[in-house]
């Protein structure tokens, strides 16, 4: 069986394959990550689950996250429709990096029709599947890049360092989830709270299921809470505060240092610069992510003179991400150079 999430405009897109496959469609606009908490287990005798990017509510690092949490749990060939989407964009490089290769680009019904094909055959869609040869290539230089990782001393005990954004999907929860798995991974002990009321964390549980010691539930070595009531002292206690309200937070104006998110979309700078403005009797530094370089000097020009930039990750756990500015970050309490 196909189960297929799709937008009014591409609802009979796969009727062709009625007569080899049967199709269960869901017409409309899906959260993926809700629809893998809550939905999936009802589907999950199907074959192949086909996504109308059109369909898919979440933006592109969103949907890269979510298909990472349907990945933990099922194995179904994932086919992603994305017309017109160029090989070279980043949606697709992001979806080729977590092992997603059916990946229909085609803007004409023929060309369509004949990707779709590809998909469903035994082998797959061999367009974007790298070579034995690549993959060596990649794995020679994820070595290199990735050495064994620096341990520093940390001088802070409970040092809050609150993550907020300036909107939604500018990747708070990424970049405080990162911070977290950088400390503990360099030599220090940090833990996330969950300062908002989004409940990404509950959707984290019940895909995880981690191992519960008093409040802290616990994922690849990192503490997680969904409280200030926390089992025992950190050197770091990383605050997620979601999107910074017209109002701010008390648990971002009361941290030791505030970290301030923006994304560097057209649509977002100015969400990003009023944000900053509400700030300005607190002392936050601002982060810059999906910044490209042509814009940084912009940015910094119009925005905040302050900005640093950071890399994307769509990560979760990901201890290696945005190394300098981390250490730049907690520079004061870093009292070594590396063990």
């Amino acid at each position: 069986m196909i189960l297929y999430l799709t937008s009014e405009a591409h609802v009979n897109l796969i009727d062709f394959l009625e007569q080899e496959f049967p199709i269960k469609r869901l017409t409309g606009s899906f959260s993926l990550l809700s629809f893998v908490v809550k939905d999936m287990r009802n589907f999950s005798h199907a074959r192949f689950v086909v996504l109308d990017r059109m369909a898919i509510s979440e933006s592109d690092e969103e949907l890269i996250q979510a298909l990472l949490s349907y990945q933990t749990i099922y194995g179904m060939r994932v086919v992603i429709i994305a017309e017109g989407l160029p090989a070279s964009s980043p949606l697709v490089q992001q979806l080729i990096q977590i092992g997603i290769f059916e990946i229909v680009t085609a803007s004409e019904i023929e060309q369509l029709h004949e990707e779709l094909r590809q998909c469903f055959s035994n082998d797959g869609m061999q367009r974007f599947k790298p070579t034995v040869e690549a993959i060596e290539v990649v794995c020679k230089m994820h070595s290199q890049h990735y050495p064994e990782q620096t341990k520093y001393q940390f001088s802070c005990t409970n040092l809050k360092i609150a993550v907020a954004g300036s909107d939604r999907r500018v990747g708070t929860t990424i970049t405080a989830m990162n911070l977290v798995c950088w400390i503990n991974a360099h030599g220090g002990t940090a833990c996330y709270v969950e300062a908002n009321s989004n409940n990404h964390l509950a959707h984290i549980i019940h895909l995880f299921e981690p191992v519960k010691t008093g409040n802290a539930y616990k994922l690849e070595d990192n503490d997680l809470y969904m409280t200030e009531d926390l089992n025992e002292n950190y050197n770091v206690i990383v605050m997620d505060c979601g999107v910074l309200g017209e109002r701010i937070q008390e648990s971002f104006s009361a941290a030791d240092i505030r970290l301030l998110c923006g994304s560097a979309m057209p649509y977002d700078l100015a969400r990003f610069y009023r944000a900053i403005e509400r700030c300005n009797n607190l002392s936050v530094q601002s982060l810059g992510l999906f910044a490209p370089d042509d814009l940084k000097s912009y940015m910094l020009q119009t925005v905040d003179p302050s900005i640093i930039f950071g890399d994307p990750s769509h990560v979760l756990f990901n201890s290696f991400a945005n190394n300098t500015l981390y250490l730049k970050l907690l520079e004061e309490q870093i009292t070594n150079n590396g063990l």
